[in-house]
């Protein structure tokens, strides 16, 4: 089969057809490339993934220095209507002291002496006293029972010299006035033995009255000799309550009285165990959460050359009021907080000892 022949075009009208068309492609190319670059410029670029917070895992509180056992104020007695002054002040800030040691003396204590001298000496009194009625209880019933016995002798023998001169009288040998006074005699000594005899049994019912057949006057005397004794006890307790010893063993961190001054509010001495340290730290209550036992502490001051370390050791059960305040003077001062304590490493107490209330500030966590 055979195909028709086309007319050939003229090879000028060829190279023309060539160049229109690749300038028509090159526009399009340049088109297409323009709108790319375009749409870069107007486009805005693709968001950036946000970043994920991490949480906050430290709590930072202010806070204070102190013993674990807390701090003692060791304050005067106020028993009478004044208040006494100091006598002697016997220890000094900085000293060691041990549990019982006398720390002060007051100015009454000399008239508390007094008083407990005077309690002796009627003790005393009051026991010889029951001495002595002891004594005649034995003696006294003794000696009116052989006064009786004899009266009875001389009873026997007037009423027998009676009786023989009565039949001397009789038989006319005596005369009426020996015969009287025989009998005088007789109802003499009768009478002296009624009054002796009761006498005796008086002393034997008072010997056997008082509780548990105690004679009376020994039964008073006892009781006056307890009564000696308790008054003793009272005046010796007065004297030793006076005494200002120290509770515990510690050391001196404070003194606010000295020799003639009467003490303040604030006592006469401030005593604590620094062997041991403690920070107490006011934790906000909205931090209490993030806060548990054993989590590492981190103690800082201008005051300190390295910080100081320790652990969570007990988280209060009671909100109380912010009591160790920012000096920042636009920082709040009622904010509620808890107290966290956290006993300091054995490095950390040598330090710590030497700032007992130091403001500090304090690091919990993680």
């Amino acid at each position: 089969m055979a195909f028709p022949q086309l007319p050939l075009l003229p090879p000028r009208h060829s190279r023309t057809w060539l160049l229109v068309g690749g300038g028509a492609v090159a526009v399009a190319l340049a088109a297409v490339a323009a709108r790319a670059v375009l749409e870069r410029l107007v486009s805005p670029p693709p968001e950036a993934a946000p970043e994920v917070q991490q949480p906050i895992r430290t709590v930072t509180a202010l806070g204070r220095l102190e013993p674990i056992s807390e701090l003692r104020t060791i304050a005067a007695p106020t028993t009478g209507p004044s208040q006494p002054t100091l006598l002697k002040l016997l220890v000094d800030r900085g000293d060691s002291v041990q549990a019982g040691q006398l720390l002060a003396v007051l100015d009454n204590q000399p008239q508390l002496d007094a008083a407990v001298n005077a309690a002796r000496a009627e003790v005393n009194l009051a026991r010889s006293r029951l001495a002595i009625a002891r004594a005649d209880a034995g003696s006294g019933e003794a000696s009116q029972l052989a006064k009786v016995r004899s009266l009875e002798a001389q009873q026997r023998t007037a009423a027998t010299e009676a009786r023989r001169y009565q039949s001397l009288y009789a038989s006319g040998a005596v005369s009426a006035e020996d015969r009287d006074n025989r009998q005088l005699t007789l109802d003499t000594v009768t009478a002296a033995l009624q009054e002796a005899r009761a006498l005796l049994a008086r002393q034997q019912a008072r010997s056997t009255a008082g509780a548990g057949g105690v004679d009376l006057d020994v039964e008073a005397a006892q009781r006056s000799l307890e009564a000696a004794e308790a008054n003793l006890g009272r005046a010796v307790a007065s004297r030793d309550d006076n005494l200002i010893r120290a509770p515990i063993a510690g050391t001196v961190l404070q003194v606010f009285a000295r020799a003639g001054e009467a003490p303040g509010a604030q006592g006469i001495l401030q005593l604590g165990q620094v062997g041991r340290m403690q920070v107490v730290a006011e934790v906000y209550e909205s931090d209490l959460p993030r806060v548990k036992p054993g989590q590492p502490v981190r103690i800082t001051s201008p005051a300190l050359e390295q910080p100081l370390e320790g652990r969570v050791g007990q988280i209060g059960a009671i909100v109380l009021r912010q009591t160790v305040i920012n000096t920042d003077p636009s920082a709040n001062t009622d904010n509620r907080v808890v107290e966290v304590r956290a006993p300091l490493t054995p490095e950390s107490n040598q330090v710590a000892a030497r700032f007992t209330n130091l403001q500090v500030r304090v690091v919990i966590g993680p």
